[in-house]
């Protein structure tokens, strides 16, 4: 199993490219290590980009993303999960926002953008 990412700065938010077939166990190691990481970036807002990410499809996984993000990610002003349309359950976004953190999840990339970028 592995999880490869790339982090790209650009124009008012950073993009985060994810691939690989991870288990939730690296996933949530991953989120957990992406907390200080992020507290240096330009903006604290952030396009989680999953498309290729071939794994974490249940339930339980959706939950204990949205749960890691408020924990580790909580500081930062808005975060954008692109996935697959399958994907869009709006689980992990529930937890995520139950816990006070601003998460949505998109499947499109423009639209995730637009939201990033947006005044309100």
């Amino acid at each position: 199993m592995s999880l490869h990412h790339r982090i790209e700065h650009r124009s008012g938010y950073s993009l985060v490219s994810l691939q690989g077939d991870p288990s939730l166990g690296q996933f949530l190691s991953f989120v957990e290590l992406m907390g200080p990481e992020t507290r240096s970036w330009p903006v604290a807002r952030g396009l989680f980009d999953l498309r290729e990410i071939s794994t974490l499809k249940s339930v339980t996984d959706h939950v204990a993303i949205g749960q890691a993000v408020a924990r580790h990610l909580a500081h930062m002003d808005r975060i954008a999960s692109l996935v697959l349309p399958d994907r869009a359950t709006g689980i992990s976004r529930k937890e995520a926002q139950g816990a006070g953190v601003n998460l949505a999840v998109f499947v499109d990339e423009p639209a995730a953008v637009e939201w990033l970028l947006g005044r309100d």
